[in-house]
């Protein structure tokens, strides 16, 4: 073959694959275009269910307005088969009247008010019966006065010559201003007849020696910051409206108090936390004012639960060492978020990441792609469904595993295909539809692991649940006041949350326990174990059953 030859070849070859390129991204083109007509077309069949959904509510809306104006269109009358003349009446049945027959012997009913009482016998039908119930009594508990009123003359002809008939009683909720008191101790003195040394009566238990507030006064300022929300600042203007005045460094003072006598109980929740199998973790911010800082430090303050018990930890940075440190060889199941860090400092545990999380992001991924969104959110929540049914039938233990595996396992299977499937169809890598795809793909494993231990929640929701106080108490007060203040707020919020999940009454609890780790702890001589809400709760359940 000449040369001549194999250049045109060669051309001849160069110009086919330059077409074949062209047709080829052609065809990518026609491709997407395609993607994007269904993906609109999706949209055009979804805002035409949602109108026709509307036509259907405006036309129930329309009867029930026709139907309250009383335009209803009568409805038809039922057939009835002509009786014979010479036909005798069934005995089962009454005989049945014309229009303007007789009713009764010597007497007639005119065909209009036949239908006049027809129409109000059926509207008597439909009226909805009273409620027999009446007002709610008022709670029992509640501390009660008495009052007394007299009337002076009579109420219609004026004369004041009344005899007592009977008392009249009234019940009414009323409410009064919060009632703060001097509480005056009185300790008597003695002389030994023996010694003849003085002897003092003790002093109750307080928060701590020569206190000048009560631990009741103390348990009610926690109670209002971390129960009620009440940032310090407005707990300070509502003393002075009531005239006393107590300084706002004061009440931080008496915040440091609580948390110096809370600390052993919060570290004893922190011990039973990592006794246990498994354990929800998650993070969020607390600002934290630092001396010499222009503005307010970005802290970090982590939550761990597990049934009752609540655990906070504060922090100054995000750094995965600070997780290290605090689980140390904990070979637990974490159930967390699936972040970098989380894997970086917690290294002996398991993980077994939340669901909930890919299901928020496919109802984000609607936006775009309305209908395979749809799909993949249908597949999660089928695992939910399934999990409400486990509960209801009372599922627990291996026979809890035995039905993850029989019935949500293979609903994994299904979406971990169809996963792949979306994966290898969209390859534009921001795709927010690819993205959750891909994210699921990668942490198939952790997401799954609650089939095989019954223990384990599908997704995280019972961590990020107990942030929610304190973001609105963070809401409220901005920022802590220091690093100290921020590991004081987590201490604290830890044991409120903790006393709120056992169902006390976290006042009362409080007391309790600043008198028994107060200026007295020699005298009672309780352990950390022995002072937990838990504890309370057990040892003050006689007594409410008894009352």
């Amino acid at each position: 073959m000449s040369d001549d030859e194999t250049d045109k070849l060669l051309k001849e070859r160069d110009l086919f694959l330059r077409e074949l390129l062209a047709s080829r991204k052609s065809l990518d083109e026609l491709t997407v275009m395609v993607a994007k007509q269904n993906d609109r077309l999706d949209e055009v069949i979804t805002m035409l269910r949602r109108r026709e959904t509307q036509l259907k509510q405006a036309e129930r809306q329309i009867r029930k307005l026709r139907k309250l104006l009383g335009m209803d269109e009568p409805e038809p009358e039922p057939d009835v088969e002509p009786v014979p003349p010479d036909a005798e009446p069934d005995a089962t049945t009454e005989p049945s009247t014309t229009k303007g027959e007789s009713t009764t012997e010597g007497e007639s009913k005119p065909a209009d008010e036949k239908a006049s009482s027809d129409a109000v016998g059926t509207s008597e039908k439909k009226k909805r019966p009273r409620s027999k119930g009446g007002r709610t009594p008022v709670p029992h508990h509640l501390p009660a006065t008495d009052e007394l009123v007299t009337a002076c003359a009579c109420a219609h002809c004026g004369s004041d010559n009344l005899e007592k008939k009977d008392l009249r009683t009234s019940e009414k909720l009323d409410v009064q201003p919060f009632f703060l008191n001097v509480r005056k101790i009185h300790r008597t003195r003695y002389r030994c007849g023996d010694c003849g040394q003085p002897t003092t009566a003790p002093m109750p238990p307080m928060p701590v020696e020569g206190a000048k507030y009560t631990c009741g006064f103390i348990a009610w300022v926690v109670v209002m910051k971390f129960v009620l929300l009440v940032p310090l600042d407005r707990l300070h203007a509502i003393l002075l409206s009531q005239g006393v005045h107590v300084a706002k460094g004061t009440l931080v003072h008496l915040v440091e108090h609580a948390a110096k006598l809370a600390d052993a109980v919060d570290g004893e929740h922190w011990r039973q936390l990592k006794a246990g199998p498994h354990m929800c973790f998650d993070g969020t911010g607390l600002k934290t004012l630092i001396t010499g800082q222009d503005k307010a430090w970005d802290g970090y303050l982590e939550v761990y639960t597990r049934d009752v018990l609540t655990v906070f930890q504060f922090d100054l940075t995000k750094h995965a060492d600070r997780l290290r440190e605090r689980l140390g060889d904990w070979a637990g199941i974490l159930v967390c978020d699936a972040e970098s860090r989380n894997k970086a400092g917690a290294r002996c545990a398991v993980f077994a990441n939340c669901n909930a999380h890919p299901l928020r992001a496919f109802r984000d991924a609607a936006k775009s792609h309305p209908r395979r969104a749809a799909q993949g959110r249908r597949f999660l929540e089928m695992l939910y469904t399934l999990e409400d049914e486990a509960e209801a039938l009372g599922l627990v233990g291996d026979e809890l595993v035995a039905f993850r595996r029989r019935r949500s396992r293979r609903v994994l299977r299904r979406l971990r295909a169809w996963c792949a499937g979306v994966v290898e169809r969209f390859t534009l890598k921001t795709d927010a539809l690819r993205q959750v795809a891909q994210y699921y793909l990668n942490h198939f494993d952790d997401l799954t692991r609650f089939v095989d231990h019954a223990e384990i929640p599908l997704d995280n929701n019972a961590s990020e649940r107990e942030f929610q106080r304190h973001a609105k108490l963070r809401l409220a007060s901005l920022f802590a006041g220091s690093p100290e203040g921020g590991h004081r707020w987590a201490t604290l919020l830890g044991v409120v949350r903790t006393a709120q999940k056992c169902d006390v009454d976290v006042m009362a609890y409080l007391i309790w326990l600043f008198e028994r780790r107060g200026s007295h702890k020699q005298r009672f001589g309780l352990s950390a174990e022995e002072l937990t809400p838990m504890a309370y709760r057990a040892q003050a359940t006689p007594y409410a059953q008894a009352a």
